[in-house]
């Protein structure tokens, strides 16, 4: 295995956690003692560990998708993130089965809803695979017909259906998923 070059969230935490169980520890030996345990190509600067030090509460507030990443990006748009996040949490409450083209077809319209203009991201897979990451959302298989009925079409068009069923005996009505 390659010795590594930059750290993750996650070896920061575990540098500060290093640091409180070792307090008369100096930086310049938590420097090496990193480098020793995390194989890296070389020893991280005495700034570097500062400035790791300095921002403990910080990795100690992550969550474990934060942690395994080796830097921090600004969301671009976070009521977009925000409002997409909503509305994918409320799609799998209902049980909706979501595509990856749907969920960046949604967030076209949100993005146009947000005025975003110019400003508005290009939704490509690599865009979709980051949201999906950041919120800790998966892939899932669905099977049958699960999720994929449109609960409002069907609310809509029920007393139509249930009017044309008036003119059938009970024996001759099938429910199709049966058959």
């Amino acid at each position: 295995m390659k010795p590594s070059s930059s750290l993750s969230n996650d070896q920061k935490l575990k540098i500060c956690h290093h640091k409180v169980a070792n307090p008369s520890i100096k930086q310049s030996a938590l420097a090496n003692w990193a480098m020793q345990e995390f194989k890296l190509s070389k020893v991280p600067t005495q700034g570097t560990i500062s400035n790791i030090l300095a921002k403990r509460q910080q990795y100690e507030s992550m969550d474990s998708t934060e942690l395994t990443s080796k830097r921090q990006r600004a969301v671009k748009h976070p009521e977009l993130d925000n409002v997409l996040e909503n509305w994918v949490l409320q799609c799998q409450a209902r049980r909706v089965a979501l595509s990856g083209e749907l969920i960046k077809e949604k967030a076209r319209q949100f993005a146009r809803q947000l005025e975003l203009g110019e400003r508005t991201p290009e939704f490509s897979n690599g865009w979709l695979a980051k949201f999906n990451i950041r919120h800790g959302f998966k892939a899932q298989k669905s099977y049958g017909e699960s999720g994929f009925a449109d609960s409002d079409a069907i609310d809509r068009n029920m007393p139509t259906i249930k009017e044309k069923l008036q003119s059938y005996s009970l024996q001759d009505i099938y429910n199709m998923d049966e058959t």
